[in-house]
């Protein structure tokens, strides 16, 4: 290698291929989901600046993972601990804001994660195929998939789910009842033209009967798969479902079970602009907290500009009818109709609190569950 001519193509190769090798033993090592992204940029009408800040917001949104440059003139980055569909999301909102911010283009792109079971010579044979059909779609075609699934192909995730519960006789059903998880493994009867049958338990077939759908989970799926519930048959223990499609964000992936209190909350919101707004709480976790609002244009006023940060307040039910006065930091992450949803950041005496609190709600429910299911035995 000279350092005055810097490195020759051979040594570039070598290198993206020690880089690329170092990810997939990071998979093979652990438990995390790593994708690849590999995608053609139209650098050509961009001046300096512009392509300055394109990668500064592709670094931003890929959390600071290496971003290569190939000899084919495409790059390659990686993203880390998301999920096939998130990714696929996160990468159209970066193609949507190089757009409308930048000008820039993303002409088409591959993304797949990475298998344990993938070697260089899988890994990059499967990043070539994709990128080859979305280079014949263009127009900013992502193709992407797994080792076991291509989303590009014709027929798209219908023939991944035909093929998928022609092969698996179990899938694991996920619903949720006041936040808290209930999860069962089910079997699955047949699947056909979009429609999927499974057998359930007795009381699980009673439950979903009144719901309006359900989440389906299973090691060798990509992602978790949202269903509408069609029928629900009880005495039968039968469960009809339809119009599955792969979710970008589930419930189901949640680190931390959140409840729906079971009495009335309140909780008052202090804006950075020394305003208050009043609301009732939703749903509440160690880390997050959704509140309904009492007076929808308060927010306009609250947060104002980029002011995301606030202080919630409320009182937190204890046993014995005792109350525990909560006061938090938080910053503001959704917002939906009349509803505000924020990342919360307790200190340890306020999250032993809310543990203990989501603890004593996890009891009671399971108590009603089990009522539900006597209730249903009985006739």
């Amino acid at each position: 290698m000279s350092p005055k001519n810097g490195l020759s193509e051979m040594e570039r190769t070598i290198a993206r291929r020690g880089i690329v090798k170092a990810h997939i033993r990071f998979v093979k090592n652990s438990e995390t989901s790593l994708a690849m992204l590999c995608f053609s940029f139209n650098t050509s009408r961009l001046d300096e600046e512009q392509l300055e800040k394109s990668v500064m917001l592709l670094q931003e949104q890929t959390d600071f993972s290496p971003l290569l440059v190939c000899d084919d003139g495409t790059f390659m980055t990686f993203m880390k601990d998301m999920h096939l569909h998130r990714c696929v999301q996160v990468v159209k909102n970066i193609q949507e804001t190089l757009r409308k911010s930048l000008n820039a283009e993303m002409e088409y792109g591959a993304l797949t994660i990475i298998d344990k079971e993938d070697s260089y010579d899988t890994l990059m044979a499967r990043m070539e195929r994709y990128l080859a059909q979305a280079k014949e779609i263009g127009e900013g075609k992502i193709c992407y998939g797994t080792a076991k699934y291509n989303f590009c192909t014709e027929g798209g995730e219908e023939e991944i789910f035909a093929n998928f519960f022609a092969d698996n006789q179990k899938v694991t059903l996920y619903n949720f009842y006041n936040g808290m998880p209930l999860s069962e493994e089910v079997n699955v009867l047949s699947y056909q033209k979009g429609v999927l049958r499974v057998k359930t338990s007795l009381a699980k077939s009673a439950f979903l009967k009144n719901e309006p759908f359900t989440f389906l989970k299973h090691p060798l799926l990509p992602d978790t798969v949202k269903a509408d519930i069609a029928n629900a048959v009880p005495n039968r223990a039968e469960v009809i479902l339809s119009n599955l499609r792969f979710i970008d964000k589930s419930p189901v992936d949640r680190e931390n079970i959140r409840v729906m209190p079971d009495e009335t909350i309140e909780a008052f919101i202090e804006c950075a602009n020394g305003e208050e707004i009043a609301g009732l709480i939703h749903s509440l976790a160690v880390n997050s907290i959704a509140v309904n609002l009492e007076r929808v244009e308060m927010t306009e006023i609250c947060f104002e500009g980029d002011e995301k940060h606030v202080v919630i307040s409320f009182d937190l039910p204890e046993r014995e009818k005792r109350k525990t006065h909560i006061r938090i930091s938080a910053i503001l992450r959704y917002k939906k109709a009349d509803q505000l949803i924020f990342s919360i950041y307790p200190n340890h005496y306020f999250k032993q609190k809310i543990e203990s609190y989501i603890a004593l709600q996890q009891t009671r429910l399971i108590t009603i569950m089990q009522k539900m299911v006597l209730n249903f035995y009985q006739g």
